[in-house]
């Protein structure tokens, strides 16, 4: 059971919790998951992600009303309010049931549009519960402030003991999580290396704003992707920037 007042982390996919395992475990936070991450393999990685946490010694999952990845991808592309407020509302009622003394949340990096969305549903929590919401780097370099200044972040640095066991348990996942983690997670590793794992940055979270302004002109990394899909016949249709992400994130982050 997590602590009175336990910091929240808040992430679109099980398995995102390995990027702070750390972390997580030094503030004794609970995580909470948007989704079941089923999408590519139709299984869900909700149990995978339960062992670990009690593996780790962190508290158990926050008990959420989560959705499989596809439910959530085919309500952006029908432009679902209703939904995207459900678990936003869902998120508020934890929040004040938990009373957390602040939120930790996927970055809004453009990489997946279920990423991003988490992110702003933490943000817009935090507006509303007057909280801190810190953010994590994903598809980003670990030790990479970002969009932050260093001296806003809260750096958590591992040691050589506590980033082997780090290692340890990724690879655990991974090698039970399925082949499209396996490639994304070993991609990363590969590009910033290993020891790079032994850096953990809570950064303050990316505000609305700043975001729009990024994909104005820019198609984030979801949207060329899935137009790549579709011209492999691999996907009917992409989700897009302009059409269907951006008008939930504009509705929901309106002023209350």
């Amino acid at each position: 059971m997590a602590q009175a007042n336990a910091p929240l982390a808040i992430f679109a996919h099980p398995g995102h919790e390995l990027r702070i395992l750390h972390t997580l475990g030094q503030l004794e936070a609970a995580c909470l998951y948007l989704t079941d991450a089923s999408g590519s393999t139709g299984h869900s990685r909700i149990p995978l992600t339960a062992g670990l946490l009690k593996q780790s010694g962190l508290p158990e999952r926050v008990d959420f009303p989560f959705i499989p990845d596809a439910e959530l991808y085919a309500g952006l592309h029908r432009h679902d309010e209703r939904l995207i407020g459900a678990l936003a509302l869902e998120l508020d009622r934890v929040i004040e049931i938990m009373q957390p003394r602040f939120l930790i949340t996927d970055a809004a990096e453009g990489y997946n549009p279920a990423h991003d969305i988490c992110h702003f549903i933490a943000v817009r929590a935090g507006n509303r519960h007057g909280l801190d919401v810190y953010d994590i780097a994903l598809d980003a370099d670990p030790a990479d402030y970002g969009h932050a200044t260093p001296g806003d972040c809260m750096d958590f640095s591992l040691d050589r003991g506590a980033l082997a066991w780090k290692l340890d348990m990724i690879r655990q996942y991974i090698a039970l999580a399925g082949e499209q983690l396996a490639q994304e997670a070993g991609h990363l590793l590969a590009l910033y290396g290993e020891p790079a794992q032994g850096c953990e940055i809570l950064r303050p979270a990316l505000d609305w704003p700043r975001y729009d302004r990024t994909f104005e002109a820019d198609q984030p990394f979801f949207e060329r992707h899935g137009r790549q899909r579709v011209r492999e016949g691999k996907y009917a249709s992409a989700l897009t920037y302009r059409d269907h992400l951006r008008p939930l994130l504009a509705a929901m982050m309106q002023p209350a």
